[in-house]
């Protein structure tokens, strides 16, 4: 899987018909760790560092990797309640 791009938007959880789904992208400060490739049947990290911001009830946090070249697209939702149980990062210990 080679890697193209993320995005983070934060987007309605109900697409109802005849409304504009309204978007909001949030363009990331620093990323840890940026992995380019991911080989088949390995796993890799990155550490993204976004603005701080809270997520409405009615809408969520979209992440999306894109493939280079490829049709493949990963996609995972966060919900405001999995930001409320985050832990901050005072120190982080790079090697």
């Amino acid at each position: 899987f080679d890697v193209d791009f993320v995005t983070f938007k934060i987007v309605d959880k109900k697409i109802v018909k005849r409304t504009a789904m309204q978007e909001q992208v949030i363009y990331p400060l620093r990323a840890f760790n940026y992995v380019t490739r991911v080989d088949g049947k390995a796993s890799e990290r990155t550490v993204f560092a976004l603005p701080k911001f809270t997520i409405p009830e009615d809408k969520k946090l979209v992440v999306e990797m894109y493939e280079k070249q490829g049709g493949r697209h990963q996609v995972f939702e966060v919900d405001n309640e999995d930001l409320v149980r985050a832990e901050p990062v005072n120190e982080l210990k790079v090697r």
